[in-house]
């Protein structure tokens, strides 16, 4: 009996003693394992933001492009920006450098944006495995052609593009840009609503996300006045010396109107089709007038040179198909010092053509939409404020109407997706 329970002990502590050995054999493994797994996990999520990076990147970046008019020395910087931003709003503890290449080609415009990153390892240096290289790509293709529907050329205010209390722009596969480099370049505020294929900002916005649709990018290339190389229509002399002033039905001639042009009480006016130039006073309709055109185009010049459409008059207009006016509904001196040019009618619904109003401030103030009716319409103003409870509807459908839309308006600002 002891000779048999000597020998079960001694197999028994030679069979422990192996499991032991198994068992400290098999920890470090386990552990390495464990810690693979752990690494791993953490390059795989890393790897994860980095394409989220890099697809947000590209699309900034083509956006960027089509808005900065073929401007490709800013693609790059864009694509950096957001890069960093990105990874710098989600990553863990323990990321490494990061490096971004973008490149821009033709023939489909495309921008691709390679992003690559050094993840050092935890676990995995103390089995001598060192950092490892995660990277991403993604290319954001510039399609179809919607345009732009409003530029603010404001460089420096806050507010160029403004929007209170229940005020909507409604921008329909369009562009909305400020070039204002002001914290608040864009405002949508209280009840107030701005929606656009795309708004870019080149400073900063103010408002909600509900008060946007999409939310506006912000610091944007600056954007050059499309129509900057546009020719002012003659001014000189005058075909009537003093102001106009018009209670009952009649038609109008083209010409320069000294002092401006008032229409009054409840008179129908018809501006026969061309030029009509206000120098040195406003085009104002009051009352319940009614002031319509086919082909006539509003030139402001002078002092005192500036626009309003009261609350119950009836506006209809279409800018002329030829001549200096050749798209444009209204013009407004370069030379003029900062007027306002007040939409308050509550029948505005027909402007088909471009606004033009380089030095002018043009202020929407309605409670019912204004445009919406119109085939197209775009507005260039140093500012723009909507106020009140209208509805600022600048449609694209050019394929609708005669008027020619003016060079650099149309194909501004296309679409972009991304392209695997």
């Amino acid at each position: 009996m002891q000779c048999r329970t000597s020998a079960l002990a001694t197999f028994s502590r030679c069979r422990s003693g192996s499991i032991a050995l198994i068992a400290a054999a098999g920890i470090p493994l386990m552990l390495l394992m464990a810690s693979g797994a752990i690494d791993f996990a953490y390059i795989y999520k890393q790897r994860s933001v980095l394409q989220s990076a890099a697809d947000s990147a590209a699309i900034a970046g083509a956006r960027g492009l089509s808005m900065s008019d073929a401007k490709r020395e800013n693609v790059a910087e864009v694509v950096k920006v957001v890069v960093g931003d990105f990874v710098k709003n989600n990553k863990a503890s323990r990321t490494g450098g990061l490096a971004t290449a973008t490149k821009v080609s033709e023939s489909p415009l495309e921008v691709s944006v390679d992003v690559a990153q050094s993840i050092p390892t935890f676990f995995g240096k103390l089995f001598g495995i060192g950092d490892v290289k995660v990277t991403a790509h993604a290319t954001a293709r510039i399609i179809g052609q919607p345009n732009i529907c409003l530029l603010g050329l404001n460089r420096f205010d806050g507010g160029t593009i403004t929007l209170e209390k229940a005020a909507r722009l409604t921008g329909v596969q369009c562009a909305v840009f400020s070039n204002s480099s002001h914290n608040d370049s864009i405002k949508s505020k209280e009840a107030s609503h701005l929606s656009a294929y795309n708004t870019c900002a080149r400073g900063g916005f103010e408002g909600d996300k509900r008060n946007f649709n999409p939310l506006p990018m912000v610091d944007c290339p600056g954007f050059e006045d499309p129509l900057s190389g546009r020719p002012e229509p003659a001014s000189s002399g005058c075909t009537f010396k003093d102001p106009v002033e018009i209670e009952s039905d009649r038609n109008l001639q083209p010409g320069i109107y000294c002092g401006g042009l008032y229409v009054k009480k409840s008179a129908k006016v018809t501006l026969s089709p061309g030029l009509y130039v206000m120098k040195d006073g406003p085009l104002v309709v009051t009352d319940e007038a009614e002031l319509n055109s086919n082909g006539a185009g509003i030139f402001f010049t002078g002092n005192g040179a500036d626009l309003l459409f009261d609350r119950d008059t009836t506006i209809k207009m279409e800018a002329p198909k030829s001549g200096t006016m050749s798209g444009l509904l209204f013009f407004s001196s370069r030379k003029m010092a900062t007027e306002t040019f007040k939409i308050l009618s509550n029948d505005a619904r027909t402007l088909i053509g471009t606004i033009y109003l380089p030095n002018g401030r043009l202020l929407v103030e309605t409670e019912n939409p204004v445009a919406d009716k119109s085939a197209f319409t775009a507005v260039i103003a140093d500012t723009v404020h909507l106020i009140g409870k209208p509805n600022l509807v600048l449609n694209t459908n050019y394929n609708q109407t005669t008027v020619p839309v003016p060079n650099g308006i149309r194909g501004v600002g296309q679409p972009v997706r991304l392209w695997k």
